[in-house]
């Protein structure tokens, strides 16, 4: 299976980041590829949602997916 963060990529979802954290706005797309994530791993506790500054929109936080973040420090990442 794929790394979040691909499916997200390749999904043509919008991602940003700071740090490990991988951020996404909420949309039909990216909700139903994190509910599949989530669901297939039972975790709840590492998305949370939070309201983008920028563009006054709600995003998803996925604390700790960024993947690139952790392949620049040459560890993998929680699938």
């Amino acid at each position: 299976m794929k790394h979040i963060y691909e499916q997200l990529k390749e999904a043509g979802v919008e991602i940003d980041h700071h740090e490990s954290d991988l951020y996404c706005p909420v949309n039909d797309v990216s909700t139903a590829i994190i509910e599949n994530w989530k669901k297939e791993r039972r975790l709840s506790a590492c998305v949370s949602r939070f309201i983008n500054r920028n563009d006054g929109k709600a995003w998803y936080d996925l604390a700790f997916a960024y993947l690139p973040f952790w392949e620049k420090k040459g560890k993998g990442a929680v699938k």
